[in-house]
């Protein structure tokens, strides 16, 4: 992990302070970076979330490890999201069945809950979203078959959705307005409700009979919500009024089908998807225009990589222009663009 020095004219030959290492003794930590802002985020503190209950806080400046949290004890899902104004860290640990809000500026915690059903096993809460107005959360919690929006100063439950346990509530997804909520199901569905009020609006159901949804996001314009299948390269186009799937966007077969992640570009205009591959084949970044989400067969371009690729996170051009220009090129060992 690296980190962005604060102004491009003053970084090193590298375009970076310093490196910031992860001892390989320690459980490899999870993959909710994509989740932190990565343009104009805060320097003061971030957060490496590790698959045993605890959290490395790094300073952004000296890159030295500030204090280490620990949200619990056993090895499993650990996520971070950071709040839309970046002053808080939203941590979720499903073995534990706690969700903490930590200050990025003090480092204390605010506040935690502890969810656990009434045999006192955890309610494993498996996702975290933040609305945009930074006053309410979602959490699906996936071995109570409900999904709650909780408010973001208490971490007290405002209001709940139950599903079926054997449903598998897993991911989710807030719209940009903040009125809306996309959970993805292990049984093939996703389901919609408003938020924060969690009342039900309808579902989805996926007939392509490898469709595993893994990922969804709604359009900018709030008409769509794009679904990706972590089992076969397709891309659902549902629609948030009927919530019927108005476009299936076929991608490329490859070898090893299916996709790890689907993300806005910076400028908006596009939906970018990623094949994940392998690692000898290479991953691929195809991209669907938003103009054309409800009538396009198939992507609008594609980015070929060497290597298979689980996240991708986006970058403004200015910012892409000058790793490229002093990054990546002349080539340094070790590292691919």
């Amino acid at each position: 992990m690296v980190s962005p020095a604060s102004s491009l004219s003053s970084l090193g030959s590298l375009g970076y302070a310093a490196p910031y290492s992860i001892p390989s003794s320690t459980p490899a930590q999870t993959d909710y970076w994509e989740r932190y802002p990565a343009q104009g985020a805060a320097e003061s503190n971030f957060i490496v979330p590790l698959n045993n209950g605890t959290l490395e806080v790094v300073n952004g400046t000296s890159l030295k490890v500030a204090e280490t949290l620990s949200v619990g004890t056993t090895t499993g899902f650990v996520g971070v999201y950071i709040s839309p104004n970046e002053t808080l860290a939203a941590i979720v640990d499903g073995p534990s069945g706690t969700l903490t809000v930590v200050s990025l500026v003090t480092l204390k915690t605010l506040w935690t809950q502890t969810f656990v059903n009434s045999a006192g096993t955890t309610q494993y809460p498996c996702d975290i979203y933040w609305a945009p107005n930074g006053e309410t959360m979602a959490v699906p919690m996936r071995l109570n078959g409900a999904v709650d929006a909780i408010n973001a100063m208490t971490g007290n439950v405002t209001a709940s959705a139950s599903l079926p346990i054997a449903s598998d509530p897993v991911m989710l997804t807030i719209s940009s307005t903040g009125n809306m909520l996309g959970v993805e199901l292990g049984n093939k569905t996703d389901v919609f409700y408003s938020f924060p009020s969690m009342t039900y609006l309808g579902h989805t159901d996926f007939s392509i009979s490898t469709f595993t949804p893994t990922a969804g996001l709604f359009t900018p314009n709030g008409q769509y919500y794009l679904e990706v299948s972590s089992a076969t390269n397709v891309v659902e186009v549902i629609s948030t009024s009927t919530f019927d799937v108005v476009n299936t966007i076929n991608l490329p077969a490859s070898a090893s089908p299916g996709l790890s992640e689907i993300n806005i570009t910076p400028d908006g205009d596009n939906a970018f998807v990623v094949m994940h591959g392998t690692p000898s084949t290479g991953g691929i970044i195809y991209l669907i225009s938003l103009a054309n989400v409800a009538t396009a067969t198939g992507p609008s371009g594609s980015i070929p990589l060497s290597t298979s690729i689980g996240i991708v996170i986006p970058i403004t051009l200015q910012y892409a222009t000058y790793l490229e220009d002093n990054v990546l090129l002349p080539p340094v060992a070790g590292q691919q663009g």
